[in-house]
Order: C-alpha cells, then sequence, then structure tokens
C-alpha cells in the first residue's frame, strides 16, 4: 500500500484528503502543522508527500526545504497545494526543490489522486 504525508490546517480539506485517499487506496498519515509534517517526513519514510503551503509557522516550502536537505524523504515525490499562486515563483519552487506538481486550491480531489498515482514510485507498487 502507497503510504503518504498529508499536512492540512483546514478541518475540512484535510478531512476530505483523508477520506478521498483512502478511499483510494492510499495509507495516509495526516498532520495539521508544517512542523507536525516535518517531523514525521524525518522520522520516517513515504512513498509520496503532500503538502498545503499556508500552514502556521513553517509553510509547506519551508517544509519541503527541510526535506530536501536532510532525511530519508530527500528524493520522495512532493506535491504542494496553494490558493497564493500569485505570490509565488512556482517555476522557482518546482526547479530549485524538485516539487513534482503544485496543484492551484480549489482543485478536483479525482484530479489530485490521478496525478498522486501517476507518481507512485515503482518500489511502491511493488
Amino acid at each position: 500500500m502507497t503510504h503518504i504525508l498529508v499536512a492540512e490546517d483546514s478541518f475540512a480539506l484535510a478531512n476530505l484528503l483523508d477520506f478521498v485517499l483512502k478511499s483510494a487506496g492510499f495509507e495516509v498519515d495526516l498532520r495539521r502543522t508544517g512542523g507536525a509534517a516535518l517531523k514525521a517526513g524525518m522520522e520516517r519514510s513515504y512513498d509520496l508527500i503532500l503538502l498545503d503551503q499556508q500552514m502556521p509557522l513553517l509553510t509547506g516550502v519551508g517544509v519541503i526545504e527541510a526535506l530536501r536537505t536532510d532525511g530519508p524523504n530527500q528524493s520522495t515525490p512532493i506535491f504542494l497545494c496553494t490558493a497564493k499562486t500569485h505570490e509565488l515563483d512556482l517555476e522557482d519552487i518546482q526547479g530549485r526543490l524538485a516539487v513534482t506538481d503544485i496543484f492551484h486550491k480549489p482543485f478536483s480531489p479525482k484530479n489530485l489522486v490521478e496525478r498522486l498515482k501517476t507518481a507512485i514510485p515503482v518500489a511502491a507498487n511493488g
């Protein structure tokens, strides 16, 4: 089973993502803050990581920067969700931090699941 770390501080969206991803066959570790997501990402390896950009204390980009520098998820496919598409240099983030894809809120949960499934590392499928 594909193990995914999800960080989302919105209660409603976190619950929706948890339900949709589990229904699609993912094993989900849900965290509500950037700090909690970073701690989880430093403690164990995940097949995929999905992060919200706007979280209290530590943004999604901040989590990605730390995960790409150290720990077991330096090459894990990471996806970023953001409503701040005009305030971020998305091309720089994708290139500099090897972000697999960026989802603009609001997004289709169905499209999200489909895109996540295309990024599952071969090892997670076997």
